[in-house]
C-alpha cells in the first residue's frame, strides 16, 4: 500500500499571505487539522491546529472583544508556520510516512510530486489503513502464530492452511519480546482443524480469538495464553 492510495486530494491549501483568522475558518469549515502553505505555487510550510491554538489570545489575555478580529486580520499564517516542513512522495510505502509521524511526533505529512504538492497524508488515514490490512471487518477468526524457531515459518504456515483448506483473510508479522510472531485472519468458525494442524508442525499459538461455545478444545491443544495480542 502506498501514499497515493490512502492521501486526501485535493489538499486544502492557503497562500503565504493568508490571514491567521482564514486558516482557522479553513480548518473549522472543511474539519481539518492542518493546512500546507504554498507560496507561488510551491509548499513553503504548514499550520497545525495547535499553531493556531498557541497564536490565539486565550480568555485570560487582556485584549478585548473588538481587539481579537483585528489582531487575526492582521496576522499572516507566516508568522505561525511551521517552514520547510517534512513531505513524503506518493510512491512511498505507507508504513514510511507512518514511521516518520511516530519519529517526529506530528500528526499528518503533505505529498510531494515533481516539486509539486498534491495531496495530505495524516495519521487518520494510516489508522485506516491499518484496520483495512488486519481485515477485521471480514467474517473470519483471528489467532497469532509464534513463527520464533520457524525459518520459513511464514511459507509452512501458509501451506498448512492450504491443507486444511482455510482461505487466508489477512496475515502480518512482527517481533514483540524476542518473538516472532503473526497474527492471522482466517476464514473460518472452526480453528479446531488448523490448530491441530500447527501443533503437529511445532508451531506454538499465543493467542486465539473468541471462540463459540464447543471449540474450546482448540485452546487446550497447547495451553493457550489467555493474553491478547
Amino acid at each position: 500500500m502506498l501514499v497515493r492510495d490512502r492521501m486526501t486530494t485535493p489538499p486544502i491549501t492557503m497562500d503565504v499571505r493568508g490571514a491567521i483568522a482564514e486558516a482557522h475558518g479553513l480548518m473549522r469549515h472543511y474539519d481539518i487539522r492542518r493546512v500546507p502553505i504554498l507560496q507561488k505555487g510551491r509548499l513553503v510550510g504548514i499550520v497545525s491546529w495547535t499553531d493556531l491554538m498557541r497564536a490565539l489570545p486565550s480568555p485570560a489575555s487582556l485584549l478585548g472583544a473588538q481587539e481579537m478580529p483585528g489582531l487575526l486580520l492582521r496576522a499572516s499564517v507566516k508568522e505561525i508556520m511551521t517552514p520547510n516542513p517534512m513531505t513524503v512522495t506518493p510512491n512511498q510505502p505507507i508504513e514510511e510516512a507512518a514511521l516518520i509521524m511516530r519519529q517526529e511526533k506530528i500528526g499528518g505529512l503533505p505529498v510531494v510530486e515533481d516539486g509539486q504538492l498534491i495531496g495530505v497524508i495524516t495519521e487518520s488515514d494510516i489508522f485506516q489503513a491499518f484496520v483495512d490490512l488486519t481485515g477485521i471487518r471480514e467474517k473470519g477468526t483471528r489467532l497469532v502464530v509464534d513463527l520464533t524457531n520457524h525459518r520459513k515459518g511464514v511459507a509452512e504456515l501458509a501451506a498448512i492452511a492450504e491443507e486444511t483448506g482455510l482461505r487466508l483473510l489477512s496475515f502480518a508479522t512482527y517481533t514483540q519480546d524476542g518473538q516472532r510472531l503473526a497474527i492471522v485472519r482466517v476464514d473460518t468458525d472452526d480453528l479446531v482443524p488448523l490448530v491441530q494442524a500447527l501443533g503437529g508442525r511445532g508451531f506454538r499459538v499465543p493467542h486465539l480469538a473468541a471462540l463459540p461455545d464447543g471449540q474450546a478444545d482448540a485452546r487446550s491443544v497447547f495451553g493457550v495464553v489467555s493474553r491478547p495480542q
